[in-house]
């Protein structure tokens, strides 16, 4: 079931970008709105950083080849930036290469979750040392994130920690379905030829939602 809902994830990405243009990729229709590509960007670099970081502790998709020399290998997960930081990211993004990080993603996902037993799930990954080795995720912005919530703090709580199947469910599943949302809503504003400016600050992305 869970390979289904992460099979889910996917193909509604390309169900929803495979059509966007370049211009629809680093828009901004309305003060506050986050790029769609780098919303799709975002949803790749989460599953990448919550499977092979949070919960492996083993390099990165982004971190191996091809994609460690590609604009895409921008550091963090865009979790604590700005608006600013979010549109500049995005300029540097293209269509095929966003999609086809995120395939190479869910892909990897797959093919570790079938060499593993069940009993992994309810196991607790030491996610504080995991990230301690990487400075990008060390910046207030993503600790205050990572470290609150309802979930963690439920998890911490009676469990200690978080254990695997959050992880998996919520920051791989959930959370991008929230922000397959937010991508839809952003495309229809563009086609719609809604109008917005730039110039005020925003929320960061991936703000107030939880691994």
């Amino acid at each position: 079931m869970l390979e289904q809902q992460l099979q889910t994830v996917n193909l509604r990405l390309h169900h929803s970008a495979h059509d966007l243009t370049r211009d629809e990729l680093v828009a901004r229709p309305l003060d506050g709105v986050n790029p769609i590509g780098f919303l799709a960007w975002h949803m790749a670099r989460s599953q990448d950083w919550a499977v092979n970081t949070a919960i492996r502790d083993v390099p990165e998709v982004i971190r191996r080849e091809p994609w460690a020399g590609t604009p895409l290998a921008v550091p963090g997960i865009g979790t604590g930036f700005e608006l600013e930081e979010a549109a500049r990211a995005a300029a540097q993004f293209g269509l095929a290469q966003l999609l086809g990080y995120a395939d190479a993603v869910h892909e990897d996902t797959l093919a570790w979750l079938r060499t593993v037993d069940e009993a992994i799930l309810d196991q607790i990954p030491d996610v504080g040392a995991h990230d301690a080795a990487h400075p990008e995720y060390q910046t207030p912005g993503f600790r205050a994130e990572m470290d609150s919530g309802p979930e963690h703090d439920d998890a911490v709580g009676r469990k200690g920690g978080l254990p695997v199947w959050v992880f998996l469910t919520s920051v791989s599943v959930t959370h991008l379905h929230r922000h397959l949302g937010e991508l839809d809503l952003v495309k229809d504003l563009i086609r719609r030829g809604a109008v917005g400016g730039a110039s005020r600050g925003v929320q960061p992305a991936g703000r107030r939602s939880q691994p």
